[in-house]
């Protein structure tokens, strides 16, 4: 064989070495490149497994939120409600206040306008008796003595009070 250029010692040292290479790739290199992969793929399981969890969970917390949002708007249009009744309430107790308040200053106004009538016409009476006292004056200054003018005058004076006007 060493006429073909075929060296049995060569061969038999390349396949020791291979043999050699083979076994320490596949003790040191394959064996924790392989669990390295399957790590790697389990990881990625995982992972996936974990991102399926969580879109499940938000698509339970989206109806959560939903049935929450109703429950919310329930509880809002109750309240409005409740506030509405109450606000009404609260209108007629004020509207039945000012009436009474009302219907005080009219009674009140009523009074004022009694007493103000009595005073003006006080105040005519003694008015109307001074002008009186006034034309008996100056109509008879003439014509009667001074005491009969005073008698007179005092005659009126005394019974003005006592006439209805």
């Amino acid at each position: 064989m060493e006429n073909l250029g075929i060296d049995v010692k060569l061969i038999v040292a390349q396949m020791v070495s291979f043999g050699v290479f083979y076994l320490v790739f596949k003790k040191f290199i394959s064996g924790p490149l392989f669990g390295f992969l399957k790590k790697q793929k389990e990881q990625e399981e995982l992972r996936d497994k974990l991102a399926g969890d969580l879109e499940k969970r938000s698509a339970q917390l989206e109806e959560k939120d939903k049935a929450m949002d109703k429950e919310r708007k329930a509880a809002l249009t109750k309240a409005i409600a409740a506030s509405k009744k109450e606000a009404l309430v609260v209108k007629a107790e004020i509207v039945a206040e000012a009436k009474k308040e009302a219907e005080a200053l009219v009674e009140a106004a009523k009074t004022q306008i009694q007493a103000e009538r009595e005073t003006m016409q006080k105040d005519m009476r003694k008015q109307i008796v001074e002008i009186c006292v006034m034309i008996v004056e100056k109509a008879l200054h003439d014509y009667l003595t001074p005491q009969a003018r005073k008698d007179i005058t005092k005659h009126i004076i005394e019974q003005a009070p006592k006439a209805k006007i």
